[in-house]
C-alpha cells in the first residue's frame, strides 16, 4: 500500500509527520487511490501505430563507469498516432530520458503528445509529473486531450520517482533513479522534472519551438511542483505553475522571497485543506487561488475514456473541473498577454473557523475581499446538499416544485441565469457552460441533479432521456 505523502522529501521532513485527522485523510486517499490502480492501468484500446522517430538521435543507454554526471538526453522515441483535434494531427512520443541531477543519475520514461506538424503548436509545453497511481491524470482525466490539443498545447509527461506509477510506465526496462531521496522504499528526485523541462527546449523535432513552459499536477503529482517552487529550482524553468487539489504549502512566501518569479494558479476542491493557500494579497501580480464549493477531492470524470467503471462515477455532479479549465486558460493569457485572472476565491468561514453554509447546507464562496461570488448553478439553486469528501456524495435532492418553480421551464430559466452569473464571473468556459445547460434540460421535469441521479447514462452522453 502506498502512502499519499505530500512532502515526499527528507529535506522537508515536517511534511511526513501529519497528526490525527490529517493522517486519517492520507490513509483514506492511499486506500482509495490503490483501488483506482486496476481501473486506470487498464489498456485504453486505442489503435496505435508505433515506429521509431526518424529525426531524433538515439541516446547512449550505457552509464558512465565512474557514476559521474552525464548530459541529459531524450532517447529516440516510438511514435503513436493520436488522431486529429480541431484539425491538428497529434502524435505521442514514448521514450527514455536519462542523465544526472545534482544528486545522482537517472533513467526514466517520458511521454510527449504534440502536433505531428510542429509548426501547429502554440509554443507552450505543459509538463506533468506522473501521479503515483493515476499517471498523467491532469491530461487524461481533468484537462483532457481535446481541450489542450485543439488549442495547440504540447503535453509532456515524465517519470520522477520509482514509487508506483510515478515512474510513468513501469513496463519500461532499465529505469532507475540513484539521486534524490529515499521515499517509502523507493527513490524520488524532483529535480528530474526541471531537467526534463529544460531538455524540451532542445527537442524541436518533437515539440517545435518552446516559448513557454507550464507545470501542472494534481494531489500526489502537485507536491513536487510545490517543492520545486520552494527550493528555487522551478525559477526560470516554468512560466506558470497550476497545482491542483494540493495542500500543506505556502507558495506565496516563496513568491515574496523571490524563490520563484513565475505565476501560480492553485485550484482546490472543498475537501482539500486550503489554509496555507488562501490569497493574502502579497503577490497579486503572480498568485491566484480558487476553491469550488461542494466539490470532492476526486470528482466524477463523466466521459473520461476509461474501460472499466470509475469508482466515483455517479457519486456527485459537483466538480471543480469546469473552473480548472477556465482558470488554466486564464493563466495562459496571464503569461502571454498579462491579462489578469479573476480575483482569488475562498470559502466563507464563521468566527470559530468552521465553513459557513447556506440554508441547504452548502458551503458559501466569496472572493478574497469577502464579497460573495457565484457557485455552480445547481449548488446556488439548492438542488441538494452537496457533500464533499475524498469522493463526494449528496442528499436531500429537491424537485422543481420543492425548489419553488411552477414548471420545468421556469426552473430552466433560473438555472440558465445562475449559470450565466457563473460564466460572467469567469469560473466556467462558454463551451462547458453550454454543455451544463443542455444537461439541465435533458429530462423534464427533472432537475440537473435528478437527471444525474436517475438517468446517469443519458446525463453523461448529453442526450434526452427516452421517457422524455
Amino acid at each position: 500500500m502506498f502512502r499519499h505523502n505530500p512532502r515526499g522529501d527528507a529535506r522537508l521532513a515536517d511534511g511526513r509527520d501529519h497528526m490525527g485527522a490529517a493522517r486519517a485523510k492520507l490513509a483514506l486517499r492511499a486506500l482509495l487511490l490503490a483501488i483506482l490502480t486496476m481501473v486506470l492501468a487498464a489498456p485504453t484500446g486505442e489503435a496505435v501505430q508505433r515506429v521509431a522517430h526518424p529525426t531524433m538521435p538515439a541516446a547512449d543507454s550505457t552509464a558512465t563507469p565512474d557514476g559521474g554526471a552525464t548530459e541529459d538526453r531524450l532517447s529516440r522515441p516510438t511514435v503513436t498516432q493520436l488522431g486529429s483535434f480541431g484539425g491538428i494531427s497529434y502524435v505521442r512520443y514514448d521514450g527514455v530520458f536519462e542523465g544526472a541531477t545534482s544528486t545522482g543519475r537517472f533513467r526514466v520514461p517520458y511521454r510527449i503528445s504534440a502536433p505531428a506538424d510542429t509548426s501547429r503548436t502554440n509554443g507552450t509545453v505543459v509538463v506533468e509529473p506522473s501521479h503515483f497511481v493515476v499517471g498523467l491524470g491532469a491530461l487524461d482525466v481533468y484537462l483532457r486531450p481535446d481541450f489542450l490539443f485543439r488549442r495547440g498545447f504540447v503535453h509532456a509527461g515524465i517519470g520522477w520517482s520509482t514509487l508506483g506509477n510515478r515512474i510513468l510506465d513501469p513496463s519500461v526496462p532499465g529505469t532507475f533513479i540513484e539521486g534524490g531521496v529515499e521515499d517509502e522504499g523507493a527513490r524520488t528526485d524532483d529535480e528530474i522534472i526541471t531537467e526534463f523541462a529544460k531538455a524540451l527546449s532542445q527537442a524541436r523535432p518533437l515539440v517545435g519551438k518552446v516559448s513557454r513552459r507550464y507545470a501542472t499536477g494534481f494531489s500526489d503529482s502537485s507536491y513536487p511542483i510545490m517543492r520545486l517552487i520552494h527550493s528555487g529550482a522551478a525559477n526560470g524553468v516554468f512560466d506558470l505553475a497550476v497545482p491542483i487539489t494540493t495542500e500543506g504549502f505556502d507558495p506565496q512566501a516563496d513568491l515574496v522571497a523571490g524563490r520563484y518569479t513565475g505565476k501560480i494558479i492553485v485550484v482546490n476542491s472543498e475537501f482539500d485543506d486550503s489554509t496555507s493557500l488562501l490569497d493574502r494579497g502579497v503577490a497579486p501580480k503572480r498568485y491566484r487561488f480558487y476553491v469550488v464549493a461542494g466539490s470532492p477531492h476526486i470528482p466524477d470524470p463523466l466521459d473520461a475514456p476509461l474501460d472499466l467503471p470509475f469508482p466515483v462515477r455517479g457519486l456527485t455532479p459537483a466538480t471543480f473541473v469546469p473552473a480548472l479549465r477556465a482558470h488554466f486558460l486564464q493563466g495562459h493569457d496571464w503569461v502571454r498577454k498579462n491579462s489578469v485572472p479573476p480575483t482569488s476565491t475562498q470559502l466563507r468561514t464563521l468566527d470559530d473557523g468552521t465553513i459557513a453554509r447556506d440554508a441547504t447546507g452548502n458551503a458559501i464562496t466569496e472572493d478574497r475581499t469577502g464579497r460573495r461570488v457565484p457557485r455552480l448553478p445547481f449548488v446556488e439553486l439548492g438542488e441538494a446538499r452537496f457533500i464533499t469528501g475524498f469522493v463526494g456524495s449528496y442528499d436531500n435532492v429537491r424537485t422543481v416544485q420543492q425548489l419553488g418553480f411552477p414548471t420545468h421551464r421556469a426552473y430552466l430559466r433560473a438555472f440558465a441565469a445562475k449559470l450565466a452569473a457563473y460564466e460572467k464571473a469567469r469560473y466556467i468556459l462558454p463551451e462547458d457552460a453550454a454543455v451544463m445547460l443542455r444537461r439541465a434540460s435533458l429530462c423534464p421535469p427533472l432537475t440537473f441533479t435528478e437527471t444525474y441521479r436517475d438517468h446517469y447514462t443519458d446525463f453523461v452522453a448529453v442526450r434526452p432521456c427516452a421517457a422524455s
